[in-house]
């Protein structure tokens, strides 16, 4: 009997071969990597429900900081409190109640000054001048605390991003924009804290003249001369810089800064130091311009 060693019916010659691996790179291999790697950049590290973890604990929080866009909402929430922190000070009616304080010592003070006898249409004119003005008064501290303070808060924040990503890139390290702004947007909430606490002493004492800072400390100095009141104006923006919530602002970017690898060691707290203390000075060159013109 012949047997035959062929293939059987209906088997193919590949049938007992192995099948070749697939080759990895591979056109959708290489897409599932894009994609990954699209979800990496994309991660949100941080949150909005991280800040109040970031004003106590800065390192645990900027520790799991990346490059990425991670501030927009907490931004928005910033802005939104700021503003409405302001739109609260006005219905609380403290803004009317400065106003007509001031009104109504000016009037005194202009009544005393009149020795001479002046006709009633006269004084009439220079009393409704002084209403006039409180007007203008009430109206520019309303813009100011409804909208010039959401806008002065967004500008700070853009301002010493871009101030620390010049002195980063000046140190020969790669300045990353969105780690920065992250650090000064979770920092600026210092900033919605005290205002807080502005307004409970605002409320509490009736008066929008509230400093959290070492400046009304020159209210009880007195000085003689010709020069006494520029000198004690300065010395009071020389002391606005001694605030626990700016102490405290500059702290936590400190710690930003130097968890997220941005500046290292002493650079760090020299730089927020200087930093400080330009704001300082630059608060003093206001206040000294203001009283010189006034």
């Amino acid at each position: 009997m012949i047997r035959c060693y062929g293939r059987e019916p209906g088997h193919s010659a590949t049938a007992h071969m192995p099948t070749p691996a697939k080759r990895p790179g591979g056109p959708a291999s290489q897409e599932k990597i894009v994609s990954a790697e699209f979800v990496k950049t994309r991660r949100v590290t941080v949150r909005t429900l991280d800040v109040p973890l970031a004003l106590l604990a800065p390192r645990r929080v900027f520790a799991r900081v990346e490059d990425v866009p991670a501030y927009g909402w907490p931004l928005v929430v910033l802005l939104v409190a700021v503003t409405l922190i302001g739109y609260a000070t006005i219905e609380t009616g403290l803004i009317d109640r400065e106003v007509e304080r001031r009104v109504q010592e000016g009037i005194a003070a202009m009544a005393m000054e009149q020795t001479d006898i002046v006709e009633q249409s006269a004084i009439s004119k220079m009393i409704e001048e002084r209403r006039e003005e409180g007007e203008f008064f009430r109206l520019m501290t309303r813009v100011q605390v409804l909208g010039a303070r959401p806008l002065a808060s967004l500008a700070t924040i853009l301002l010493l991003s871009a101030v620390f990503y010049g002195i980063v890139a000046l140190t020969g390290k790669k300045p990353e924009w969105h780690t920065l702004l992250t650090i000064f947007v979770f920092a600026g909430f210092v900033d919605v804290i005290q205002a807080i606490v502005r307004l409970g002493f605002m409320l509490r004492y009736e008066t929008l003249a509230v400093d959290t800072s070492l400046a009304p400390v020159v209210e009880l100095m007195k000085l003689d001369g010709d020069g006494a009141v520029m000198t004690l104006t300065a010395l009071a923006g020389l002391l606005s810089a001694f605030d626990p919530f700016r102490v405290w602002f500059w702290i936590i970017v400190g710690c930003g800064l130097a968890t997220t690898s941005q500046l290292r060691g002493w650079k760090v707290w020299v730089c927020c130091i200087v930093c400080w203390l330009i704001a300082a000075g630059a608060r003093t060159g206001i206040l000294v311009a203001t009283i010189s013109q006034g």
